[in-house]
């Protein structure tokens, strides 16, 4: 799947669906609503990020590539770079959960 292709709201929903986080989603606002009736939004919230980030031990360095981000799961070379660097983390996150990595 290339990921890179997706919007921010279809990796917020990807993410939620398998964290668990995502408890219904609204398409037509683009926005992830939580079961507590809160946006979801970890391509773009480091409170919501952050947890995924550290419980699945997604690195991120900086690059000098067009001030983009990189972000690494710990054991593996493969590295997702992005402007973002919590869509980064959230991309290698569901490439995670993928098999791709």
């Amino acid at each position: 799947m290339n990921y890179q292709e997706m919007s921010d709201f279809e990796i917020n929903a990807e993410v939620g669906a398998l964290t668990g986080e995502a408890k219904n989603s609204e398409p037509m606002l683009n926005l992830v609503i939580r079961g507590n009736g809160r946006k979801f939004d970890p391509c773009n919230s480091w409170a919501d990020a952050g947890p995924i980030i550290q419980e699945n031990r997604i690195s991120l360095f900086a690059s000098d590539d067009e001030g983009k981000w990189m972000a690494q799961f710990i054991n593996y070379k493969t590295v997702h770079m992005d402007k973002n660097p919590l869509r980064a983390a959230m991309i290698v996150f569901l490439m995670m959960k993928g098999g791709e990595l």
